[in-house]
């Protein structure tokens, strides 16, 4: 740097030398990161990042669209750069926005040095530090500067009085020392700025692989434009969570679904639309044929071998592989963002539109998000099965429960306190109710439980088998209770085998939803109150035969 100062007067150096290195300091150009390595300015289209425009997410992969840039005009080759390593090349297809020829497109695996500058690209907490180290660094070369040009403006001064050298000797002392001071605190905020640079790549876990993938595509243009990668990886996946909670008071009850994201693909998603998608592409895409007999007819003393032969012609199907707001708010204030997902039923795929731009590391952690929420009235009752187990558990109705949303895991909350866990699968919930946990205010109690078997006599055709089985239910909440009783009778298949049953009360339902056999009494039953229910089978059948079932 060549400094002049022929024209520059003794009496304004305090001046000149503060507006000097004011105007160094903001000078200083800051490094920009490029496919993962620091460079001075960009030159080209292939030195851009590339910017993630969409990711819709599946259950074991992801679909991604990227773009780059094209700037300028004529013949360029732009370059998608630290892309993961797991990338399905057959899926990869490129498109141009405007009057853009595409040329040949070729894929490469980069593994070593350009591999490890990708290691922590998309790492904000990485690229936040190199950019404080950065303006540290120019900061620190602007005070040198000013350092040089004040030494430089002592030596090419001339002073005629003794006063004036005096004057100025320590005024430029004084700008020395303070200048000195400066570069000493700057240069500790440097060493501690890369020490935290240190740490953070060290224990950067941005990607699970020491390999990248780079894809690069020649193109053609007169005007400015972009290009849009589009390819699916796998290693990324969503499942969905719920969580009903019960007001027994009240009779209200809510569920709210969430996604859980996680990826391990090898790339950094930060700040991208994100969609969640039901379909799963890892099942069968086509139904199975019908298997078709062929038949044929053979001598019986023909060899084994032939025969063998036979079954060895005999057709094979092989399938494909199947796998695994309130916006109410005080005057003059923005609008809160609002996070409320849409979605879309495409013919019975599902699709979640996240509002907001989420950031979704490659480390495994996990994200959640709500994808949907119903709430409403609901039917309360306490069910019990006393020949299984002598317990009651509350149960709910949900008259809103949608077929859209897929099976999950379902946290269960009744009355604000935790009581377990079940799955959410609409044809069993909307038949059977959610369970909300055990009832202890419901005593159940066997009275008798016991089986006679009948005398055969010399004469008798039939011998019969008569089961007893009796239970009391005392309720001994402070309010009436709706009470579900559910039980079983014998079912014969054999017209020898004639079945006689008698309930005590009489039976609100008979092949309760559709189950053959099973029996269930409903009824309201007052505080403090106790009900018995009783139920008796008589089965008959002949002597010579045995009994056998699972009784």
């Amino acid at each position: 740097m060549n400094v002049h100062l022929t024209h520059w007067s003794v009496s304004n150096d305090r001046t000149s030398i503060l507006s000097a290195f004011t105007r160094m300091t903001r000078l200083a150009v800051l490094p920009v990161i490029c496919g993962g390595s620091a460079v001075w300015g960009i030159s080209s289209a292939q030195a851009a990042i590339s910017s993630v425009e969409q990711v819709t997410i599946y259950q074991g992969l992801a679909s991604v669209t990227r773009s780059l840039p094209i700037t300028g005009s004529g013949e360029q080759t732009v370059i998608f750069s630290c892309l993961s390593p797991y990338i399905d090349k057959e899926s990869l297809s490129v498109q141009a926005i405007g009057n853009v020829n595409i040329g040949e497109v070729s894929i490469e695996a980069l593994s070593g040095e350009q591999a490890a500058q990708c290691q922590y690209q998309g790492d904000t907490k990485v690229q936040a530090q190199q950019n404080t180290l950065a303006s540290i660094n120019a900061e620190l070369e602007a005070a040198r500067l000013a350092k040089a040009y004040l030494q430089n403006l002592t030596k090419a001064t001339q002073v005629n009085t003794a006063s004036t050298i005096t004057n100025n000797a320590r005024d430029i002392e004084a700008q020395a020392t303070r200048i000195n001071q400066k570069i000493l605190d700057i240069q500790r905020r440097q060493a501690s700025a890369q020490d935290a640079l240190n740490q953070l790549v060290a224990g950067s876990a941005t990607s699970t692989s020491n390999d990248v993938t780079q894809v690069s595509v020649r193109t053609a243009s007169r005007l400015p434009s972009s290009v849009k990668l589009h390819y699916q990886v796998q290693g990324a996946g969503w499942e969905p969570t719920y969580q009903a909670r019960l007001n027994t008071s009240s009779d209200q009850l809510s569920i709210t679904a969430s996604a859980i994201i996680a990826q391990q693909t090898g790339e950094n998603w930060t700040n991208v639309p994100v969609t969640l998608s039901t379909a799963n592409p890892n099942q069968s895409a086509t139904g199975r044929l019908p298997y078709v007999p062929r038949l044929s007819l053979y001598e019986e003393n023909q060899n084994a071998q032939y025969a063998s032969a036979m079954v060895d012609n005999t057709p094979v199907v092989v399938s494909a592989r199947e796998s695994y707001s309130d916006d109410s708010r005080a005057p003059n204030m923005a609008p809160l963002p609002n996070f409320t997902v849409s979605s879309q039923n495409k013919n019975g795929i599902i699709e979640y539109r996240l509002p907001q731009l989420v950031s979704i590391p490659s480390d495994g952690r996990r994200v959640r998000t709500v994808i949907g929420e119903q709430y409403g009235g609901s039917k309360l009752w306490v069910r019990s099965t006393p020949s299984v187990e002598t317990t009651a558990y509350w149960y709910a109705s949900a008259p809103f429960l949608t077929p859209e949303w897929v099976d999950g895991s379902l946290q269960l909350y009744r009355d604000d306190n935790y009581v377990g866990q079940s799955r959410y699968n609409y044809q069993m919930l909307k038949e059977q109710g959610i369970g909300f946990g055990r009832d202890s205010n419901m005593l159940v109690k066997a009275l008798i439980n016991e089986d006679k078997q009948g005398e055969k006599g010399v004469l008798s055709r039939t011998q019969t088998l008569t089961t007893t089985q009796a239970y009391q239910f005392t309720n001994q909440h402070d309010r009436a209770v709706r009470l579900q009783v559910l039980g079983s009778e014998p079912v014969s298949r054999d017209d020898s085998l004639k079945v006689a049953v008698t309930h005590t009360p009489p039976i609100t339902e008979r092949n309760w939803n559709d189950n053959q056999g099973m029996v269930a009494w409903e009824f309201d039953l007052p505080s403090k109150q106790s009900q018995v229910i009783r139920s008796t089978s008589q089965i008959s059948y002949p002597t010579n035969k045995v009994l056998s079932g699972n009784r």
